[in-house]
């Protein structure tokens, strides 16, 4: 009976961790829509959904801390625990990069529509969704697979970031919009990081499929010990 619930928990526990990523998932969406239309207003509803993300990620924390005290799970269910530990940190980061994002569109100045800095922007957007759909579908299929896509998925949003740098440069005659146009780049670089945490996931993930933990990359956590 024991085992039963231990199980129970586990799986309440994994439930609690999909469910924190759907939520990042409806952030990340809302929050680019915010930067595109350049609304203020829904910027602030994604800084408003951060509580429930942040309260749904302490629920699940709290319930694997309480499974690995009193259960002292081995073997898969060890590294399922595990997997669900580092996963669960790793998304309610990503919540936090869409916070960021969200205030810098409640902050700025009005910039430019047709800005090609806004247009790369949206597609990292569009490629961190991606990535956070796949980390989360992996999860559930337990799909190594899936998982190794993740590093090459992230090649593409590191390199909409670099060019970023290079879109930069048409602004430096004007410090007002040189001054905006650099906080764009800010807004790329944690759209950058949040894929480096679906990466990151994706590792805990194969981890749990295999027994055997290994960086894909280690962008987002060097030097970080084996889990």
């Amino acid at each position: 009976m024991v085992r039963i619930n231990f199980h129970d928990e586990l799986e309440n526990a994994e439930n609690g961790l999909l469910a924190e990523g759907a939520m990042v998932r409806k952030q990340l969406e809302r929050v680019m829509h915010a930067l595109d239309r350049r609304d203020g207003e829904e910027a602030a509803v994604v800084i408003g959904l951060d509580d429930r993300v942040d309260d749904t990620y302490l629920a699940t924390q709290t319930r694997i801390l309480t499974l690995l005290a009193l259960q002292a799970p081995v073997a898969q269910d060890l590294r399922l625990v595990s997997a669900i530990l580092h996963s669960n940190m790793h998304i309610e980061r990503m919540g936090d990069l869409c916070v960021n994002i969200a205030k810098f569109v409640e902050n700025q100045h009005p910039y430019p529509p047709d800005s090609p800095m806004v247009t790369r922007l949206i597609e990292m957007g569009q490629r961190a969704a991606e990535m956070l759909d796949t980390a989360l579908s992996a999860f559930v299929q337990r799909s190594v697979d899936l998982a190794e896509q993740l590093p090459v998925k992230d090649d593409v949003l590191d390199r909409l970031n670099r060019g970023m740098l290079g879109d930069l440069k048409q602004y430096a005659g004007s410090e007002e919009a040189f001054e905006w146009a650099s906080n764009l780049v800010l807004v790329a670089r944690y759209l950058e990081r949040f894929g480096d945490h679906a990466v990151d996931v994706g590792e805990q993930i194969s981890f749990l499929v295999t027994g055997v933990f290994r960086e894909f990359t280690d962008a987002s956590t060097p030097n970080s010990p084996t889990p």
